[in-house]
């Protein structure tokens, strides 16, 4: 754990990615001037922590039955909630560990926000955890345009 959280690392100026904070990990997020919270996990159902600190929590939950691919993952939804996010920045990108759904999102991010090509954001994705045995997710990226 970084100051709480797994996998912490720093995208861009303005934009991390990690796993699950912790109490102290939220905290250290909004010493960081972290406004968006893109949780990609079902835990809590949201982020409590996040929300009681001024983050605005935006829940797309990536299930283990979407993961594996035993249920399609809705690439429309995903595209606008990467698009979504705003210019100044200020975003946590996380799941529970920070590997594999993490390392999906801002690989999109890479390629959308950042004007990064997909082999360059393949890349990044593999460096920082991605588990290509999650067929579903795999098959996602590997379809991703």
């Amino acid at each position: 754990l970084t100051h709480g959280i797994p996998n912490l690392r720093q995208v861009e100026p303005g934009v991390w990615r990690g796993g699950q904070p912790t109490a102290e990990g939220w905290t250290y997020l909004a010493s960081l001037g972290v406004t968006e919270d893109v949780k990609l996990n079902l835990e809590n159902g949201g982020d409590p922590e996040a929300t009681a600190l001024g983050m605005t929590v935006h829940s797309f939950p990536l299930s283990f039955a979407r993961q594996i691919g035993l249920r399609e993952i809705p690439r429309a939804e995903f595209y606008t909630l990467i698009d979504s996010q705003p210019p100044t920045r200020n975003v946590f990108i996380h799941c529970q560990h920070g590997e594999d759904r993490t390392g999906v999102a801002v690989a999109l991010w890479r390629m959308r926000q950042d004007n990064w090509t997909k082999p360059m954001a393949e890349k990044e994705m593999l460096k920082f955890g991605f588990h290509k045995s999650l067929f579903g997710l795999w098959h996602f990226w590997k379809e991703t345009k």
